[in-house]
């Protein structure tokens, strides 16, 4: 009996442990609501149902990728050169 109980606590322990990291924040989604007209990070917090600081987080990371996505698009250049070369 109490293997069994233990067995089945352990299950939902480790049920419950996979929900919370399955919570991962869509940030296309979160940047495109708050692109919209008259939309506050406090109303995509709520509508969403997720913390006004995975808001910012999303917020910062999309800041931080056009530095980044400025050298990948001179890469692209360079391929989409190349291409209009082969034919």
């Amino acid at each position: 009996m109490r293997l069994s109980t233990l067995v089945i606590g352990a299950g939902l322990l480790l049920g419950t442990a996979g929900l919370s990291t399955a919570g991962e924040v869509n940030c296309k989604f979160v940047l495109k609501n708050l692109s919209l007209p008259g939309r506050t990070v406090k109303d995509v917090s709520e509508q969403m149902q997720i913390s006004e600081a995975d808001i910012k987080k999303c917020q910062d990371e999309a800041a931080s990728k056009p530095a980044d996505g400025q050298g990948g698009g001179a890469k692209g250049g360079d391929a989409s050169g190349q291409g209009t070369e082969q034919k």
